[in-house]
């Protein structure tokens, strides 16, 4: 396959643009971006159209990971594409606005000049810095990104929406520290921001800065006023848990001297918030510096430690979670693993061949999507989760005609009963800690299939409300999203014809 002039064709919907921030640390910045450009260009069955684009002028480097048979000096990029503009724009005396002509000075490129494929095995695809040769660093000097800006405003802001209506995602390897360029990357091009920062005490008081700017920005120009999301990326340097907790935490819990707070005190800040709370993000997104230099190169095979919790490709996954869908970092992960989950019923149920359960089950997702109070949305899908437990049961007592075979060390009907009875009494005696203790080990128990009706409902039931009386949310939402897998597992396979199997 020819991979270095490859038309990028649009992907059916508008992409988004994400730039990827560091005030130092660009080797860092530069790997998490590959990795997770990567990642994002093998899903949907390696059907994702995904751009890299190198904006690190002065110290490019995204093309050292996707190696090509030649050396850059022949192959235009970012730096071309802008002296083009800069040449169209240079004496213009027409009376188009700054939309119209941004438009047509972008409608002349030739976009396949300006970007190849660095990947046969999915449409991954690459915006060089620009051509090296002898006078690339002369010709990186005289570019003037204010200059530009001035004489077409819209100029940066068109460019964006062009690529992304080519792209799924259009991801952006910005210059460190602050400048125009980094100006331009963070306030005027993306839909969000990946702020990768490191212990170091300017690190995160450069983040903080660059992403404050960009947003008041956004908030006080009628011509920007879109959305922008901010997703902060810790890289320790110690690979200690003892060291990473304590520059998460500072010396004492919650500290003011640790990142967390005062991350949670930015965004708070910048989203107009009371507070926010980023526990959950914070627990699943780091990636450790030392685990980054021993990642493995974009495309290549998986290295021994990749899967492990705080490994690299671990860590980009993780953020790719909140990222990719659009959540916001203080959402919660039971929550937004809930969402996927819904949205891929919804999916599913679209298709004039899923069975008609399936299309029941959709509707969890037109109640959950639509509620503002996660507890409320929970409650509503338990009547949709009663509605669908009858309709099982029905199905049960007709393909089998009697209990199905326990398995090995699964409690008796009469053992479990007895449990729910027990666990009864803790909630009536309001001895909160032991209840919630004994609802933790019987959650997976009460959703096996096998598990009779009318004890399985009253289990689930209880379950809840030991949840709900802690106030737990994402305990709540963790269980009530078992629940409805284990439901639908079993509904598809009655709707199909196939036996019921214990769990």
């Amino acid at each position: 396959m020819e991979t270095n002039r490859i038309t990028a064709v649009p992907a059916g919907q508008a992409g988004e643009v994400t730039t990827f921030y560091s005030y130092d640390s660009a080797p860092v910045r530069s790997l998490a971006l590959a990795h997770a450009a990567w990642l994002l260009a093998g899903r949907a069955h390696a059907k994702t159209p995904v751009l890299m684009i190198d904006w690190d002028l002065e110290a490019p480097g995204l093309h050292h990971y996707f190696p090509r048979t030649d050396d850059g000096r022949h192959a235009s990029g970012l730096l071309e594409l802008f002296e083009s503009c800069r040449e169209q724009l240079h004496g213009n005396t027409s009376n188009d606005d700054a939309e119209a002509l941004a438009g047509r000075v972008l409608d002349t490129l030739d976009w396949d000049d300006y970007i190849v494929r660095v990947d046969d095995s999915r449409p991954l695809y690459l915006m060089r810095a620009g051509r090296f040769d002898d006078s690339y660093g002369e010709r990186v000097d005289r570019l003037d990104w204010d200059a530009l800006f001035c004489a077409c405003p819209a100029l940066f802001r068109t460019f964006a929406a062009q690529v992304a209506r080519r792209f799924a995602h259009v991801l952006i390897d910005c210059r460190s520290g602050r400048s125009a360029a980094a100006s331009v990357c963070t306030a005027l091009l993306p839909d969000k921001i990946v702020g990768v920062f490191t212990p170091d005490a300017r690190s995160l008081d450069g983040l903080q800065g660059v992403v404050a700017r960009a947003l008041d920005y956004r908030c006080s120009h009628e011509d920007e006023q879109r959305p922008l999301l901010v997703y902060p990326l810790p890289c320790p340097v110690d690979g200690t848990g003892e060291g990473r907790l304590r520059w998460r935490f500072g010396d004492a819990p919650r500290s003011p001297s640790g990142y967390q707070v005062r991350l949670e005190r930015m965004l708070a800040e910048c989203y107009g918030l009371s507070s926010v709370v980023l526990d959950s993000y914070l627990d699943e997104v780091q990636l450790p510096q030392a685990a980054v230099s021993g990642m493995a190169p974009a495309g290549g095979r998986a290295q021994a430690g990749e899967h492990d919790r705080l490994g690299p490709q671990r860590a980009v996954e993780a953020l790719l979670e909140w990222l990719a869908p659009g959540h916001f970092p203080w959402r919660p992960l039971p929550e937004v693993r809930l969402v996927q989950a819904v949205e891929s019923l919804r999916e599913r149920a679209a298709d004039p061949q899923a069975p008609s359960l399936v299309r029941e089950l959709a509707r969890l997702a037109q109640l959950y999507l639509g509620q503002q109070s996660e507890l409320e949305a929970a409650r509503r899908i338990e009547q949709h989760v009663i509605a669908l437990e009858q309709g099982l049961h029905a199905m049960e007592e007709g393909k089998r005609g009697h209990g199905a075979p326990r398995r090995a060390g699964e409690p008796s009907p009469d053992a479990l009963d007895d449990k729910l009875s027990r666990l009864q009494e803790l909630i009536d005696s309001r001895s909160p800690r032991e209840a919630r203790a004994l609802a933790d080990s019987l959650r997976s128990t009460i959703l096996r299939p096998s598990v009779a009706h009318p004890l399985r409902r009253r289990g689930a039931a209880m379950i809840k409300q030991v949840y709900l009386q802690e106030g737990d949310k994402d305990a709540l939402l963790a269980f009530t999203l078992d629940e409805v897998s284990s439901l639908e597992g079993a509904l598809i396979q009655a709707a199909e014809g196939r036996p019921l199997v214990a769990g």
